[in-house]
């Protein structure tokens, strides 16, 4: 399963979304703006400092969305 991190207001955020949904791609949308637990986890366990995030079988697929983020 796919987990996408995210946050509001975040244009290529919303790319990436639209991206996975015309692709019939399922995922899990995890917002780092509302859900602080999720902006612990992408900052300690993945390193992250940009969103979107990818993140498939706990390895990170992609950061930031076509180079941007």
């Amino acid at each position: 399963m796919l987990e996408l991190y995210v946050k509001d207001g975040c244009p290529y955020c919303r790319k990436q979304i639209e991206q996975l949904d015309q692709e019939g791609i399922s995922y899990q949308l995890r917002n780092v703006s509302r859900d602080k637990a999720a902006l612990k986890e992408l900052r300690e366990r993945y390193g992250a400092k940009i969103v979107p995030v990818l993140v498939e079988d706990g390895k990170v697929k992609s950061m930031g969305y076509q180079g941007m983020g």
